[in-house]
C-alpha cells in the first residue's frame, strides 16, 4: 500500500464512518476466523461510500465489499487493502411501489435479510419467504443469488441500483444482470481488486394476508433451524449443489466425510455440507478439511464440489 502514514491521513479525512486500521476479520465473519484486513471502514452513507470508491480506484488501491460476513472466509493471513462494510451506512426499507396485483419492496444493501423478510410479511406482501432464515444483507444476497430450495433472489429482484468503479450509478433491470447459481455477473467487465457495489434491490412481490405470511414464515423457518446443526461457528451451506444429482451435502455423508475433523474444523454430524469452526480453528484448518471433503467426494462420486463461500484473503 501507498504510504502508511499518509493513506491513514487521507482515508480519515474521507469517512466519517468507522475506520479500523489492521483489524481482526475474526471479529466480522460467522466463521470466528480471518488475520487482519489493512483498513476496515463503514461508511454513514451512499454518498460516502461512492466518494470511497472513487478515491480508492484513482489511487489503484484493492478493495473488497462484505455485509454481514455471513458467507464469507477470511485467511489467516488478512486482507490487504480496504474492506468496507455496508451494514451500517446502507440502510432504510420502503414499498417503492404498490397496486391491486404487484407491491414492489424497496431495500438498502446493508439491510439484513431476515428484516426484510418480516418488513415484506408486515405489509402483506408476499414472495419472500423463502428467504426466511437466510443470513446476511441485501447486498450479498442479491450478489451471490441467495436461496433455497423453495426460490432464490434472481425470481423476485426486479431492479438493483450499483456503483460501478469508474463512478456511475445505475439503477439496472433484472433483465440487464445474468444471474446464475448463487451467483451474478455484471454486463460490463471489471477490475476483480475493485468490483461493483450493490447499494439497493427492489423486489416485486403480491398482495397476500400479513397473519397467513407470518404463519408460514414461522412453520418455514422452525423447519430449517431443525436441519441445520448447532454447536459451532459456521457460514451456512459450505458448497454448493451440483446441476444435477444428489446435493452436496447427500454426497459428502455418502463419501464417509459426516463427522471428520481438521483441528477444530469439523464436517457437522447433522448436516454434512455444514463445516463448523468447534472453537479454535482457523482458516487454514477450514481450508484443510475443504479440500479433503473435496477430494473424498471426487474419489467415490466423480464429481468436484465447488466452493459456495466466498473466499477471500491471503
Amino acid at each position: 500500500m501507498h504510504n502508511q502514514q499518509a493513506f491513514r491521513t487521507a482515508i480519515k479525512e474521507r469517512v466519517k464512518g468507522r475506520i479500523a486500521f489492521d483489524e481482526p476479520m475474526a471479529a466480522h465473519t460467522w466463521f470466528r476466523v480471518g488475520g487482519p484486513a489493512d483498513v476496515y471502514v463503514l461508511p454513514d452513507s451512499a454518498d460516502e461510500l461512492g466518494a470511497l470508491v472513487q478515491w480508492l480506484v484513482a489511487e489503484n488501491i484493492a478493495y473488497i465489499v462484505i455485509g454481514g460476513g455471513s458467507n464469507l472466509l477470511v485467511q489467516d493471513k488478512g486482507i490487504r487493502g480496504v474492506v468496507i462494510d455496508t451494514s451500517a451506512g446502507l440502510k432504510g426499507l420502503s414499498v417503492a411501489a404498490e397496486g391491486a396485483v404487484a407491491l414492489v419492496v424497496r431495500a438498502m444493501a446493508g439491510e439484513h435479510l431476515h428484516r426484510v423478510c418480516r418488513f415484506a410479511i408486515d405489509k402483506g406482501a408476499a414472495g419472500l419467504n423463502f428467504a426466511i432464515g437466510i443470513p446476511g444483507t441485501v447486498g450479498g444476497a442479491i450478489t451471490m443469488n441467495a436461496g433455497t430450495a423453495d426460490g432464490s433472489i434472481q425470481d423476485v429482484l426486479v431492479q438493483a441500483t450499483i456503483l460501478f468503479p469508474d463512478g456511475r450509478v445505475e439503477a439496472l433491470s433484472h433483465t440487464s444482470l445474468a444471474f446464475e447459481y448463487r451467483g451474478l455477473k455484471y454486463p460490463d467487465p471489471y477490475d476483480e481488486r475493485q468490483p461493483p457495489v450493490i447499494l439497493d434491490g427492489s423486489f416485486q412481490l403480491y398482495p397476500a394476508n400479513p397473519e397467513e405470511l407470518a404463519a408460514e414464515s414461522a412453520a418455514l423457518l422452525k423447519e430449517r433451524q431443525e436441519r441445520q446443526p448447532k454447536g459451532g461457528a459456521s457460514a451456512g451451506c459450505f458448497f454448493r449443489n451440483p446441476e444435477i444429482g444428489e446435493p452436496a451435502g447427500a454426497l459428502i455423508d455418502r463419501a464417509g466425510m459426516k463427522g471428520v475433523r481438521q483441528g477444530d474444523a469439523q464436517v457437522s454430524e447433522t448436516h454434512a455440507n455444514f463445516i463448523l469452526n468447534r472453537g479454535r480453528a482457523n482458516a487454514a484448518d477450514i481450508l484443510h478439511l475443504m479440500a479433503a471433503v473435496q477430494a473424498a467426494v471426487y474419489d467415490k462420486f466423480g464429481i468436484s464440489l465447488k466452493p459456495e463461500v466466498r473466499i477471500v484473503g491471503e
